[in-house]
Parts: C-alpha cells; structure tokens; sequence
C-alpha cells in the first residue's frame, strides 16, 4: 500500500488519468442499474484532488440540478428533489472528511 501511495506521489500524470478513467466509470455505474458508480467517484475524487476543475463543474452542474428538481412545477418531481437534496446532504457530511483526511495522507507532509 506504502508503495502505491508513493507511485502516485511521485506520477501525478499517472494519477490524473486514473482518476479521469475511475470518474468515466464511476458516470458508466451512475447510468447502469448494475454496475454501482458511488465507488468510481469516490476513487476519482481520491485521485484528482477535490480542488479538480472538472469535479467542481460536474459538483455545480449535479447542485443546479437538484436546485431545478426541488422547485420543479410538477409535485411529485418536487418531493423526489426534496429527497434527492436531504440525501446528498447526508453523503456529503459523511464522506468529506474521510476524503480531505485520505487526501493529506496520499499527498504527504507540508513543506512549509
């Protein structure tokens, strides 16, 4: 493990294109009903770094979306937002501090 984690200190192109192929799968898993793509993000995210150009545009294009399905004219879709939002709410809580936490750990010691 020590050893993967410094390969992908020391090859940050390495590291980018794994994480774009884990993002591609992870939006594969989203659109197939068999293939579960939460892993596939959250790997990306591990990868790339929360601070990625692409993964904050896709996080503002998934936030608008929902933003349209809570205030959407029809009620049954606003109540499916409504849920939508209160769930990614959860999974945001739960999951950002294991990902900044992992995210120090794989990117070694500040040298400041």
């Amino acid at each position: 493990m020590r050893a993967m984690i410094r390969f992908l200190r020391l090859n940050p192109t390495v590291r980018r294109v794994l994480g774009l192929l884990f993002l591609v799968l992870g939006l594969i898993g989203s659109l197939f009903p068999i293939i579960p793509g939460w892993p596939g993000f959250f790997i990306a995210i591990i990868l790339l770094g929360r601070r990625d150009r692409l993964l904050r545009r896709l996080h503002l294009l998934a936030r608008f979306t929902l933003r349209w399905l809570r205030k959407a004219p029809i009620p049954h879709v606003r109540g499916i937002g409504q849920w939508l939002s209160n769930q990614y709410v959860e999974l945001r809580r739960a999951v950002v501090p294991h990902l900044i936490a992992f995210e120090r750990h794989l990117d070694g010691p500040n040298p400041l």
